[in-house]
């Protein structure tokens, strides 16, 4: 049977929404291309007619997840209060919501260890997604500060903070040690905005 392009488009989609969810959740390596196409009702070989191989799949969700990501940064600063740009995308990715579900949170933080063990094609991806939302970070610095002493939180000295809090918050088996992690790398973000007069 012969598909239009808008069913194998929409088939696509199903795939690698399913592979998001379920690289977040297991990590990649646990994730099998049989099991995943099973999962969906469809057969190992149909896989073939969307990605090339695993590492291709691997690397259309690195792409995908980041982008939606960042498109919730943006939310974030345009609801923001004037200065606190970089506050709210830190209490958004800090939150108690996006420790607890991991499966639906950043890529960056479910996968970074395990990419860092995969082909370039995947890592390559990830690396455009992590440059776009040191980006997005950037911009908010400029508008938080203004004409003021520029804030000694880089972008990427931010997006290592929260990526490194929200790991270990997740991996610690003391609640309040993770509360903590999470509190006090927002704290610290903060405390640098100019809003504060710091």
């Amino acid at each position: 049977m012969r598909y239009d392009k808008q069913h194998k488009s929409a088939i696509r989609q199903r795939i690698l929404d399913m592979a998001t969810l379920r690289f977040r959740s297991e990590g990649i390596a646990a994730v099998g291309i049989a099991n995943l196409m099973a999962d969906l009702g469809l057969t190992h070989g149909g896989f073939y007619w969307h990605f090339k191989d695993k590492e291709d799949l691997v690397a259309q969700v690195c792409r995908q997840a980041m982008e939606k990501t960042c498109e919730q940064w943006q939310q974030q600063l345009r609801q923001a209060k004037a200065g606190q740009q970089r506050q709210a995308v830190a209490q958004h990715y800090l939150s108690i919501q996006h420790r607890d579900f991991p499966d639906t949170g950043c890529v960056a933080a479910a996968l970074a260890g395990e990419l860092s063990r995969r082909t370039a094609q995947a890592r390559q991806a990830f690396t455009s997604g992590v440059q776009q939302q040191l980006d997005i970070l950037g911009k908010a610095a400029i508008q938080d500060d203004g004409d003021q002493v520029a804030n000694p939180l880089t972008p990427a000295v931010q997006f290592s903070l929260m990526v490194g809090a929200l790991l270990l918050s997740r991996a610690v088996t003391d609640g309040d040690l993770s509360m903590q992690l999470l509190q006090e790398a927002e704290a610290m973000i903060a405390h640098h905005s100019p809003s504060d007069g710091n």
